[in-house]
């Protein structure tokens, strides 16, 4: 289990899912916003203040982020295999079914709704997974290339830098 690949690829994933969700919502004019529901939610049954409902909303979308790469990494060592499209939706496809059912669950026991628009976040959440499961798989395969470093007769004057 290499670590800064789980981070790397998480981290990425995590980014082009939340792009999307945002032009979604852009889009749409709805909140379908992960983090900032968990903020939203937090805010309304802890003590935290706003700033740390966000906070917290981040770190909790960015930490399963991790988890499911570590799954992804897991699911590759074990398969000996290379990330791949198919493995990429897979991965994707299990987020999304998971995710659905997690907010499912919250929603249904969550005190105080916040006017979500269910059906279409879901359908928004669905795809953000698969962005998500792309751009974990894309980041492996970046992580993996080749750096290549000048050889031995590198002279800086060889090159224009701007």
């Amino acid at each position: 289990m290499n670590l800064r690949k789980i981070f790397t690829a998480g981290t990425a994933g995590t980014a082009a899912m939340t792009l999307f969700s945002y032009a979604v919502s852009k889009a749409a004019k709805k909140n379908f916003l992960e983090p900032e529901i968990v903020a939203q939610l937090l805010n309304r049954v802890t003590m935290l203040n706003k700033q740390s409902s966000k906070l917290a909303g981040w770190g909790s979308h960015l930490s399963i982020g991790y988890l499911f790469t570590s799954v992804y990494d897991k699911y590759l060592e074990l398969k000996k295999t290379r990330p791949s499209l198919a493995n990429a939706l897979l991965l994707g496809t299990v987020g999304s079914v998971s995710g659905i059912l997690i907010w499912k669950t919250v929603f249904k026991a969550y005190p105080n709704p916040i006017g979500i628009d269910l059906k279409n976040f879901y359908r928004q959440l669905f795809i953000a997974h698969l962005v998500f499961g792309a751009g974990v798989a894309l980041a492996y395969e970046l992580d993996d290339l080749e750096v290549v470093k000048p050889g031995p007769f590198y002279i800086e004057s060889d090159y224009i830098f701007i």
